[in-house]
């Protein structure tokens, strides 16, 4: 597995199950989401407010793909571990795996997709900001836990 990455864990509620007691499918990219905003948040980026945001924080998700490897059991804690693999001009991709509670192997992995876009929603180049910290991802210097 590459280092340096980011982790981020968070309760599986009962509401996110199936009717096998599975974590449903769909949920699995709200929780890759939510570890995408604490990795940013990690970074020193506000993303608490609705308001006036940073526009590093402006963007759409061009694609999200996954593969399943075996089903999240129960309401559990399910760990994302990120890695900022690609930071174009406009676009990032993260590539993610999701492993149930302290379980070594994921039980999904894929890829998400995103593109910096201006206030008319056309792409946009990330800041100098962004850059950097994922010149500090990329090196190990950046904190590895959100």
């Amino acid at each position: 597995m590459d280092v340096p990455h980011l982790l981020h864990a968070a309760p599986v509620h009962f509401d996110e199950l199936d009717l096998n007691g599975h974590l449903h499918n769909t949920r699995y990219a709200l929780h890759v989401e939510r570890a995408t905003t604490a990795a940013f948040a990690g970074a020193g980026y506000d993303t608490g407010g609705a308001g006036e945001r940073h526009p590093d924080l402006r963007y759409v998700v061009r694609q999200f793909a996954i593969e399943f490897q075996a089903p999240v059991d129960g309401a559990d804690r399910l760990a994302v571990d990120l890695w900022l693999t690609h930071l174009g001009r406009t676009s990032m991709r993260w590539r993610f795996h999701a492993r149930q509670g302290g379980d070594p192997l994921p039980r999904a992995t894929g890829t998400r997709t995103l593109v910096k876009v201006g206030p008319d929603g056309r792409p946009s180049p990330w800041s100098r900001t962004m850059r950097l910290w994922h010149a500090a991802l990329r090196d190990g210097s950046a904190k590895a836990r959100t």
